[in-house]
């Protein structure tokens, strides 16, 4: 009788692949991927960009309505009435918002997002020249507010390449300059928030404290721009090769998975053979063997029948995850392919004295039939094989809100919470496992895997050791999945 293990339930969830942007395409060049970001990283920025720059519309509205108060604002704050320019900067900006926020949404809806960095452009360039206006009306000189130019400086440091964001930085350069040049010919009106005596750099006002304080800045903003940009560039050289080295290891075990197709397939046939020759030299079709030359020869059989399933199980893992491979979309009913899969482990099932239970409503929902077949074959196959004799498997088909739900739990072995998420890897097999069953290939998880992330089925285990293990598995709505590729009929 097996000894029942008191240890609790343990639970694993199968992940489910999430997409990704691939860092850099294969084909891209390095040397572009280094000089700047890729078009759809910078349309992305420019979605976010737009999103920041609400809060700086909100921000001069706030201040704008504040200053309509003019005690409120000379009182509590210190400051001057601004008038009417924190509106009528949050207009400029909300306007432009608007357009840009457009822009960007027309460029994904038609897949041209390579005109993202013409959007980015448009952004900094109508930042720097709102911004310039809020330096002149806030105080060029006498207040530290020139120092924002700073955060233009390190976004396009981040954006775009070296000499790009230095042409921002040099624009900012000449803005500022032009505003500080036009103020002190007096063609600009002085507008100051703060009163001359409480201004934080009104030490001493005049000419030559203008140049000091411009010369000042703009040597801090070159500063800032060297700096950032080289730790930018090390970090997209780093980035890209990173993604070089990415794309030559997915190259190197695509090339391996061929290597190895090919390889099962050559060895497909020799291994029937030699399985076909020894069956008839067992049964006798070259006359009567001594009983050690029978044992022999059953041995062989056994090993060829071992051999020739995990070659078939190879074949099928291969054939998944090629992306050469076009498998036929079409409606199936979960409970007939569950039908299906119960008939072929009968003789399984029979021969290990596992009775299997079934309880199958009707399930519709969008697969690949072959495909479904070889999850729930594999499941099955595993649940009767890893029984205790006497057993039962369990097997559960219905609807839920979302799409069919299956569960298949039976009363075997169980398997330990540190080793289950592991299971699901190639090749892997607890030591429990190869006791029990010497011939499996440790390969019927990878291929359930590899079927469940194709279909977006939710997969959890519940499993304890020497009570049994469970298989619930939720197939996602009809609306979730994803485009077939071929559906039968058409």
């Amino acid at each position: 009788m097996t000894q029942v293990d008191s240890t609790p339930t343990a639970s694993y969830q199968l992940p489910l692949p999430e997409d990704s942007p691939e860092a850099a395409p294969d084909g891209q060049p390095v040397v572009g991927a280094v000089l700047s970001l890729s078009e759809p990283m910078l349309a992305a920025n420019a979605t976010w960009f737009c999103r920041l720059r609400w809060l700086v519309i909100a921000i001069f509205l706030l201040y704008g309505l504040v200053g309509m108060v003019d005690q409120m604002t000379e009182r509590l704050l210190g400051l001057h009435s601004p008038g009417a320019w924190p509106f009528i900067a949050a207009v400029v900006l909300a306007l432009g918002n608007l357009s840009f926020r457009f822009h960007i949404k027309r460029l994904w809806k038609s897949g041209r997002a390579n005109h993202a960095e013409v959007d980015l452009w448009g952004q900094i360039v109508l930042d720097l020249l709102v911004l310039t206006a809020v330096v002149h009306f806030i105080g060029s000189t006498q207040t530290y507010i020139a120092f924002t130019y700073l955060f233009h400086i390190a976004l396009a440091c981040i954006f775009f390449s070296r000499t790009k964001s230095l042409i921002v930085t040099l624009l900012a350069i000449l803005l500022y300059g032009a505003c500080i040049i036009l103020e002190g010919a007096d063609l600009l009106p002085a507008a100051r928030v703060f009163p001359a005596a409480e201004a934080p750099m009104s030490t001493a006002p005049g000419g030559k404290m203008q140049v000091v304080n411009f010369v000042s800045a703009v040597g801090i903003w070159l500063m800032v721009w060297y700096v950032t940009s080289r730790l930018s560039m090390f970090v997209r050289r780093r980035d890209v090769e990173l993604a070089a080295t990415n794309r030559r290891l997915r190259a190197a075990l695509a090339e391996r998975s061929r290597h190895m197709l090919r390889t099962t397939h050559e060895l497909k046939a020799p291994f029937a053979a030699i399985h076909a020759n020894a069956q008839l030299l067992r049964d006798g079709y070259c006359g009567e063997l001594p009983d050690k030359a029978m044992e022999i020869l059953r041995r062989i059989t056994a090993r060829c029948r071992r051999l020739t399933a995990e070659i078939q199980e190879m074949l099928q893992l291969a054939n998944l995850t090629s992306a050469s491979q076009a498998p036929e979309w079409a409606d199936v009913n979960v409970a007939e392919i569950l039908y299906w899969c119960v008939g072929q482990v009968g003789g399984l099932a029979q021969s290990g004295d596992v009775s299997v239970q079934t309880d199958l409503k009707p399930a519709p929902t969008v697969g690949v039939e072959d495909h479904l077949k070889m999850l729930f074959g594999n499941l099955l196959t595993n649940a009767v094989a890893y029984s205790n004799p006497g057993g039962c498997v369990k097997l559960q088909c219905g609807l839920d809100a979302a799409g069919p739900v299956v569960t298949i739990a039976d009363e075997g072995i169980g398997i330990a919470a540190e080793k289950l998420p592991h299971i699901f890897e190639e090749h892997y097999r607890t030591n429990e496992a190869v006791r029990h069953n010497k011939e499996s290939s440790g390969l019927g998880l990878a291929i359930v895997r590899q079927v469940a992330e194709m279909h977006n089925i939710r997969l959890r285990v519940d499993s304890q050791v020497g009570r049994g293990t469970t298989f619930e598995l939720h197939f996602s709505p009809r609306r979730d999945m994803a485009v077939p590729t071929k559906v039968k009929g058409e």
